[in-house]
C-alpha cells in the first residue's frame, strides 16, 4: 500500500472521533496501525502513526465540549449575517452539537464576542439573553466587503449576490431557485470558495506579479492569499485549499518538488488540529473527497477506461477532462446519497462547459477586485457581468434536461454510505484480480446494510408550517420549504397530502413533485379557508388559525 494512502487512511480513522464523538475513531486508528505494523514491520512508521493518532485525540478532547445547559452563562464567539447568528466557539471550545441561537436583541452583521445566558433549549435552537456584546474588529474583511460592494453597485442585484458568493463566501443572498439549479446540474461548487477558487486566485496573482523576481513573486502571492483567506474567513473548505495553496507556493519558493498527496495529508491533519469538528461540515467532506478523487481515483479510472479507447482518441484532452469530472462525481456519490438523497447520474457532463467558463468568470472577478485597489477594478466588471449571464444561461439550459440528477425520498443507511466508500477504496488499492479474489467480503457486507437502521435523525421545524390530518390531509406553509425540509416531511410519516395551502406562489416547486396528488391553493393576504371545523387566514403573509369566523 502506498505510504500516502496509509497516512490518509489513518487520518480518516482518527477523524471518526470527531464524527461519532467517542473512542471509536481512536480504536479503529490503533487497530489499523497494528495491521500496518504486522504487514510492513516498520517501527518508525508505527511510532509516527501512533503519535499522530494520540496527539489528535488529545487535541480533540481538550478543544471540544459536550453541550449547553439552560440557565447557564457562556462566552460565545459568533458571526451574525442577515440577523442570523452562528456560534463559532463557546468558552473557547468547539461544540459537539450544532446550536442555532435566537438572540433577544438586534446585532448588525459582523463577528462578536457575546456573554449570554441561555433561557431555553428546544431541539437545536437556543433562546439567548445577551448580557454583553463586543464587536470584533475585522478590518481586512470590511475592506474586502466595501471593495466588492463598490465594484458591483451599478449591476443587477442577482449579479451582486453571485459576486458576493464567489469572492466573499457569502451565499445567503443566492436565491433558493438559483441554488437548486446549480445543485441539480452538479455545479454548486462554483458558488463556494474552495480549491478551484484558490487555484484561480493564486494563478491570477502570479499573472499580475509576473515582472517581479521569481521568489518575491511567489512570496507576495502567499501574503496576498493569506490576507484574502483571512478576510473571507477560514471555513473548512477554505482552510483546506489555503493550506495546500501555501504548500504549493512554498515548494516553488524553495525549489522543492510538489507532492500533492503529501500536501493533502498535511492539510487534513492541520485542519483537524485547528478545528476538530471541521470534518462534520459537508463542504469539508466534499472538498477533501473531491481532491482525493483527483489524486487517487482518477489515475485508476483513467487507466481502466483508456484500455478500451483507440490510440487516436487517447491524446484528446477533452476525454481526460471528462474522466476527471466523472471521477470526482463518483467519489462524491455516497455523500449526495447520504446527505441530500440525490443520485447524480450525468451531472459531470455540464461541468465540461461550466468549469472552464466558471474558472474564467471567477478569474476576471478576482482580478477586478485586485485592480480596484489602484482604481481600475470597474474596467473588468462589465466583462465579468456578461460572463456571469452566459454562465447563468448555460446552467438554466442544463437544469431543464431530465435525469441529470435523480431525487428520492427514502432514508439512507449509514452502512450503505460506508459500504460505497469501501468499494471505491478497494478499487483504488487493489488490482482487478485481487478484487475478484476477495469478492465474498464485499458481498457479505450487503445484507448488513438493511439491518442497520438509518442514522440521520433530524426533527422537523414546525414554526413555518401547519399540518392537519382530518378530515383531509392538509399542509399550510408560510414559506417555500427547502429540499431537506421536504425530506423531513416524508420522514415524519406525511407520505400523502390532499391539499397544500400556501402564502406564496407554487411555480416550479419541488414540493409539488414530492406530493403530485395534492391540490394546491395560494391564499392571498386577508383570504380565509375552512378545514373541517377550523378556519385559517393569511394575515400579513402568514397563515394563522382563527378561533371563529368574523
Amino acid at each position: 500500500m502506498d505510504i500516502n494512502m496509509i497516512f490518509f487512511l489513518n487520518a480518516i480513522f482518527i477523524s471518526m472521533v470527531n464524527l461519532f464523538g467517542g473512542r471509536e475513531g481512536l480504536l479503529c486508528s490503533l487497530l489499523f496501525i497494528l495491521a500496518v505494523y504486522f504487514k510492513r514491520k516498520d517501527r518508525i512508521l508505527t511510532l509516527v502513526l501512533s503519535g499522530i493518532t494520540i496527539f489528535l485525540y488529545v487535541n480533540y478532547s481538550l478543544k471540544t465540549m459536550d453541550k449547553l445547559g439552560v440557565n447557564k452563562t457562556y462566552e460565545f464567539q459568533m458571526d451574525v449575517v442577515s440577523d442570523n447568528a452562528k456560534i463559532i466557539k463557546t468558552d473557547g471550545k468547539h461544540l459537539k452539537i450544532s446550536y442555532y441561537p435566537v438572540l433577544d436583541k438586534f446585532l448588525e452583521d459582523g463577528s462578536y464576542n457575546v456573554l449570554g445566558r441561555i433561557n431555553k433549549i428546544e431541539d437545536a435552537r437556543i433562546e439567548l439573553v445577551v448580557l454583553k456584546d463586543e464587536k470584533i474588529e475585522t478590518p481586512i474583511k470590511d475592506l474586502l466587503n466595501n471593495r466588492v460592494e463598490k465594484l458591483v453597485s451599478a449591476f443587477p442585484y442577482e449579479f451582486q449576490n453571485f459576486v458576493a458568493a464567489v469572492l466573499l463566501g457569502r451565499k445567503d443572498g443566492i436565491s433558493q431557485e438559483v441554488r437548486e439549479k446549480f445543485n441539480y446540474t452538479g455545479t454548486s461548487h462554483i458558488l463556494v470558495i474552495s480549491g478551484l477558487h484558490i487555484g484561480i486566485i493564486i494563478f491570477s496573482i502570479l499573472v499580475l506579479l509576473k515582472k517581479l523576481p521569481y521568489q518575491i513573486r511567489y512570496a507576495m502571492a502567499g501574503i496576498i492569499l493569506t490576507a484574502y483567506c483571512y478576510g473571507v474567513g477560514f471555513t473548512p473548505s477554505v482552510l483546506r485549499a489555503y493550506i495546500m495553496g501555501v504548500l504549493y507556493l512554498g515548494a516553488k519558493i524553495f525549489y522543492e518538488e510538489r507532492e500533492m498527496k503529501k500536501a493533502l495529508m498535511l492539510a487534513f491533519m492541520v485542519s483537524g488540529f485547528i478545528n476538530p469538528y471541521a470534518i462534520r461540515s459537508i463542504s469539508y467532506q466534499m472538498s477533501y473527497l473531491a481532491l482525493a478523487g483527483i489524486l487517487f481515483l482518477y489515475p485508476k479510472i483513467q487507466g481502466e477506461i483508456k484500455r478500451f479507447i483507440p490510440k487516436k482518441l487517447k491524446k484528446i484532452k477533452l476525454i481526460d477532462f471528462l474522466i476527471l469530472s466523472f471521477s470526482i462525481q463518483l467519489i462524491l456519490i455516497p455523500i449526495f446519497l447520504y446527505y441530500f438523497r440525490v443520485l447524480p447520474l450525468f451531472s459531470f457532463i455540464p461541468n465540461l462547459i461550466v468549469i472552464p467558463l466558471g474558472t474564467v468568470t471567477v478569474q476576471v472577478l478576482f482580478i477586478a477586485l485586485l485592480l480596484s485597489f489602484i482604481g481600475l477594478g470597474k474596467i473588468l466588471m462589465p466583462l465579468g457581468y456578461y460572463l456571469y449571464k452566459l454562465l447563468s444561461l448555460i446552467i438554466d439550459i442544463f437544469s431543464k434536461i431530465p435525469f441529470l440528477t435523480l431525487a428520492f425520498y427514502v432514508k439512507i443507511s449509514l452502512l450503505l454510505y460506508i459500504f460505497l466508500y469501501v468499494l471505491i477504496l478497494l478499487f483504488i488499492l487493489f488490482e482487478r484480480e485481487k478484487i475478484r479474489k476477495y469478492w465474498y467480503i464485499v458481498l457479505g457486507i450487503i445484507p448488513l446494510i438493511f439491518l442497520v437502521p438509518p442514522q440521520r435523525i433530524e426533527k422537523l421545524d414546525l414554526k413555518w408550517m401547519n399540518y392537519r390530518s382530518t378530515p383531509n390531509e392538509v399542509l399550510f406553509l408560510n414559506r417555500r420549504p427547502e429540499r431537506r425540509e421536504i425530506l423531513l416531511l416524508k420522514d415524519s410519516g406525511i407520505n400523502r397530502l390532499d391539499y397544500i395551502v400556501t402564502s406564496y406562489g407554487m411555480e416550479n416547486n419541488e414540493l409539488k413533485e414530492a406530493y403530485p396528488g395534492a391540490e394546491t391553493t395560494v391564499l392571498e393576504k386577508g383570504q380565509r379557508i375552512k378545514v373541517g371545523d377550523e378556519f385559517f387566514i393569511n394575515e400579513k403573509g402568514r397563515i394563522k388559525k382563527v378561533t371563529e369566523r368574523k
